[in-house]
């Protein structure tokens, strides 16, 4: 999942503050389950835009709004509220805002940031697990993303600061190369422990047209 948060009421109302008659879109999906794009903020997003003496023109939940076949069918339920619509805020991560302002040609406003992709632990308690880095190297460290959950960030090993368990920046949570180390010798992978990897190569994250 695609975690995203809300952004600033303020920020939304001053990217606003030349149109008057606005759509909102939310997403359905990954921003439903995170409490930023649902059914629920999509009416609060409503009323907050009203008081700001806004037309709201329209309001709908899209399924998947950055799949482009699901939005092709969907909007079609608004498509005459969208002719007259100045702009369109969306509910959902920056790929859905892009997405839906590339179809309907409308100035688009972003209501959420987004963040990173996410393991859902609860509802409301998002844990990262990916930053989507373009060059995955699961399968040599047992499983565990030690570039994502190393709040440092290290490559090839642990920092000093362990205490053989526990991370120094979050001391209650264990350290991910030890989580590393224990898995790779688990699953009897120690041929990895040694491993070194190079500097990543930043040219291959460079983001292509198409895939």
């Amino acid at each position: 999942m695609f975690l995203t948060t809300k952004k600033n009421t303020e920020e939304i109302k001053n990217a606003a503050e030349k149109y008057q008659n606005i759509g909102i879109v939310g997403c359905a999906s990954c921003a439903s389950i995170c409490l930023t794009g649902g059914s629920m903020q999509v009416k609060e997003m409503e009323q907050s835009l009203k008081e700001a003496g806004k037309n709201i023109t329209f309001t709908i939940s899209i399924d998947e709004p950055c799949d482009m076949r699901i939005l092709k069918e969907d909007i079609r339920f608004v498509e005459d509220e969208l002719k007259n619509t100045d702009a369109v805020v969306v509910l959902s991560c920056g790929t859905g805002v892009q997405t839906i302002g590339e179809f309907t040609g409308k100035k688009v406003i972003a209501g959420t940031d987004s963040k990173y992709i996410a393991k859902t632990e609860h509802i409301g308690e998002y844990s990262p697990l990916c930053r989507g880095c373009d060059e995955c190297r699961l399968n040599f460290t047992g499983g565990v993303c030690t570039i994502t959950l190393c709040p440092k960030g290290l490559l090839n090993g642990p920092c000093e600061g362990h205490n053989g368990i526990k991370c120094e920046v979050y001391e209650t949570s264990n350290c991910i190369f030890m989580t590393s180390y224990m898995n790779m010798k688990n699953f009897g992978e120690e041929e990895n422990i040694n491993r070194i990897f190079s500097p990543r190569d930043y040219s291959i994250m460079s983001i292509k047209k198409n895939i």
